[in-house]
């Protein structure tokens, strides 16, 4: 089970790590933690309906009983876990068709904590007088209306609006057109049959990937194209030229204009652009930094009241609506921000500046990471004890004219990453080579 736990659940290769009586014994495991009425569903891999029914039936030998969602987006089995134990995606989200995972929620719809995911790797460890009591049952045929209609309550307007859009061969293969025709748009599609090898373009949308959506936007004379990833919860933009909206510049404008009106604060994680900075901060709210990851994003967002959150995949997460990340949900309220600029979509990125980011990974063995960091963190709080130091995940220091540098260890690599940005890319070279030279020092021993 190493390796294969994480905020975002239980991922690893689908049937030879994430198998039927892996997750026969999770649903047993969960059951037996939080015995109950369970929201099951799954995305479109090959494996998902197998491990789903697998997860269920574990359930059921646990004494719970599952609304079996079946095929489904991530959100709307969030929708459905809501009010009850819990519920459960079998999905891998935007990785590749060879992983699968499985995805839990609470009894608000919201993502379970990293914490409870331990909770329950230990009762699975644990396995072995459970499943002797009165089973549970399945009820199926759920359907995914009410969740679109839902969805489709948060438009505003929208109605003159021509859009584009591109499931990508998932699971809103089922969800985006119908909640679009709901709010009154006949959209135009592309990539519409859902299948588990994603041919259209893979389950991640990307920059490199929306060739695609542009061309529909471009052809059609389209306002703007949306893509979504393999599970539904990210969105990708196209504006109405064909171009893509690059993420922190679509994040900025969403954060900043869902505080039009209102004080308040947004989350957003520690390796986001200072763009929603510069954004956020001239509509008169708050930027708070959380770890990486839209679980940690949403526990920042309700310690602390924030009005919305979100990472620069493509997640974000409204709390008045929903606490899970929804593609087609961000979709609709960007659609409706837009209406009340009466703005063009390649207008999101007037008003924001340019800013020059670059990355680079540093080799360090994962025997290494921990104590280096602690070491590093002594020797940067004593070379910048004058800037804003942020530790809540890796080591981000910011400047007072929105520059930033992080040190963070790779969760999936043997090293350490930095990511360095500024309005000035000769700045951002500087700090980036500043924070090399530190962290290189700092594994020698030297100071």
């Amino acid at each position: 089970m190493d390796g294969l736990i994480s905020s975002s659940g239980f991922r690893g290769i689908a049937l030879k790590e994430i198998t039927p009586s892996f997750c026969l014994a999770m649903g047993e495991a969960i059951s037996s933690l939080h015995p109950g009425v369970h929201a099951v569903g799954h995305d479109v891999r090959f494996s998902s309906p197998l491990l789903a029914h697998s997860l269920a039936l574990g359930l059921n030998s646990g004494g719970s009983d599952v609304k079996y969602i079946g095929l489904a987006p991530t959100p709307a089995t969030a929708f459905y876990s809501r009010g009850s134990a819990g519920g459960a995606m079998v999905t891998a989200s935007h990785n590749p068709p060879e992983y699968n995972g499985v995805k839990l929620f609470d009894p608000r719809g919201a993502s379970i904590t990293l914490s409870e995911y331990k909770r329950i790797e230990v009762s699975l460890q644990e396995r072995g007088s459970r499943g002797k009591g009165i089973p549970g049952g399945i009820r199926q045929g759920e359907g995914l209306i009410d969740y679109a209609e839902a969805v489709a309550a948060a438009s505003g307007s929208g109605k003159g609006r021509k859009v584009g859009l591109d499931p990508g061969n998932g699971s809103t293969t089922l969800t985006a057109d119908l909640i679009f025709r709901l709010i009154g748009i006949k959209a135009q599609s592309i990539n519409i049959a859902p299948d588990g090898s994603f041919p259209g373009r893979g389950p991640e949308p990307n920059e490199g990937s929306l060739g695609g959506l542009s061309d529909l936007v471009r052809s059609k004379g389209l306002d703007v194209g949306f893509a979504f990833d393999g599970d539904g919860d990210r969105v990708a933009i196209v504006d109405e030229m064909g171009r893509s909206i690059e993420q922190d510049t679509a994040l900025a404008f969403v954060m900043a204009r869902s505080l039009k009106g209102r004080k308040g604060s947004v989350v957003v994680n520690v390796d986001t652009s200072a763009i929603v900075d510069f954004a956020v901060e001239a509509a008169g709210g708050r930027v708070i930094r959380s770890k990486v990851g839209d679980p940690y994003v949403l526990e920042a967002m309700l310690k602390h009241r924030a009005v919305a959150g979100g990472e620069t995949c493509g997640a974000w997460i409204f709390p008045s609506m929903s606490l899970c990340p929804d593609g087609v949900l961000s979709s609709i309220v960007l659609l409706n921000l837009l209406d009340e600029g009466a703005m063009r979509a390649s207008e999101v990125r007037a008003g924001l500046p340019g800013l020059t980011l670059k990355r680079k990974k540093i080799p360090c063995t994962n025997n290494e990471k921990l104590p280096l960091m602690g070491k590093l963190e002594a020797q940067v709080r004593n070379v910048y004890c004058e800037e804003d130091i942020l530790t809540v995940d890796g080591i981000r220091v910011g400047f007072s004219d929105k520059s930033w540098v992080l040190v963070r260890p790779s969760g999936t690599e043997h090293a350490l990453r930095v990511t360095a940005e500024s309005p000035s890319e000769n700045k951002t070279l500087a700090i980036m080579g500043e924070f090399v030279k530190l962290v290189e020092r700092t594994k020698r021993g030297k100071k």
